[in-house]
């Protein structure tokens, strides 16, 4: 009789799991990130003493390229290795570790474009109530430096959002929206939260846990807020599905619209830009749209029920 195969690090504890995880992150991120300054060298002509000079101007579009390319760097180094690698290492196949191979019913993918757009008035709205929190006076030098990171960031982001051609625009979906999208579902969703799910024994605890490091980890403090609902939401859209594709389309949907509707604004289709998309003041609009997040978690949950259902009877029925 053949055994099943193991998984190599099988017997590890939960706890030296995501011990181990954290160090694969580190180790991908440092081989990947010194191949690729070895690599932009030749590729963009500058030294590597230079590259760190060269990329104080954003508005030189050459440093915009290397910056894009670092970024692609990072995605790969930072988010997808990792929990491929982990995968490989914690389960027999990193896809199925990672519940890649499950699929969701079209209707849990149509409910999700509509959580995604009808949650954005109560995303937006918690930007506006985190603008309004402070740290206290002895932590004062760690608000300054949060303040300046963010208007770095800032900067940055609007430098990559300029897409003066259509080619620009298909490399920022892919840079933005597609990257992102599945390298941080890959780590957060796809390996932390199952990783906590199995150290704390409880779904709720690992869903805010892993929410909380995606949060913690965009090194945005005006941002925290509402980038924690929104790990929220990714998360049970995980849990709820059984399968990562779904918070990876979520995922993409949120940032993807910002990608498209920065692009309409460039080509005078709309008026607004990606800052003010989805944003009111009107208290109801933004209660409805808490309603509408919770009303359409709901609906996933039942249709991936139903789909469980369907597949025991026909599992059973053969």
């Amino acid at each position: 009789m053949i055994l099943p195969k193991q998984p190599i690090l099988s017997s590890l504890t939960p706890f030296t799991r995501v011990l181990f995880a954290i160090l694969l992150m580190i180790a991908c991120f440092a081989i990947t990130f010194f191949i690729g300054l070895a690599l932009a060298g030749p590729l963009y002509g500058v030294g590597i003493a230079d590259i760190t000079n060269a990329l104080s101007d954003f508005s030189d579009p050459k440093t915009l390229r290397i910056l894009k390319y670092f970024q692609v760097i990072q995605s790969f180094g930072l988010f997808i290795l990792p929990p491929l690698m982990a995968g490989f290492f914690f389960g027999v196949n990193p896809f199925s570790y990672l519940l890649l191979n499950k699929r969701s019913r079209w209707q849990v993918y149509l409910i999700t474009l509509v959580l995604m757009l009808g949650s954005l008035p109560f995303i937006n709205g918690l930007v506006s109530l985190n603008e309004l929190l402070t740290l206290p006076e002895s932590l004062k030098w760690l608000e300054d430096w949060m303040k300046t990171a963010e208007e770095e960031a800032a900067k940055l982001t609007e430098a990559f959002m300029q897409m003066p051609d259509f080619g620009s625009f298909l490399f920022n979906l892919l840079l933005i929206a597609v990257l992102p999208s599945v390298g941080e579902e890959l780590l957060f969703r796809g390996l932390f939260q199952r990783l906590f799910r199995e150290w704390f024994g409880n779904i709720h605890i690992a869903i805010f846990t892993s929410a909380f490091l995606f949060s913690a980890m965009h090194f945005q403090f005006y941002g925290f807020l509402p980038r924690l609902v929104l790990g929220l939401m990714l998360g049970y859209l995980f849990y709820l599905s059984g399968s990562l594709w779904t918070p990876i389309l979520a995922h993409f949907i949120q940032n993807g619209s910002v990608v498209v509707v920065t692009w309409l604004g460039e080509q005078g289709v709309i008026r607004g830009d990606y800052e003010n998309f989805g944003t009111t003041t009107n208290g109801w609009i933004i209660a409805g749209s808490f309603g509408i997040i919770l009303l359409m978690l709901w609906l996933v949950g039942y249709y991936s029920r139903e789909r469980n259902k369907q597949d025991f009877v026909g599992e059973n029925s053969e």
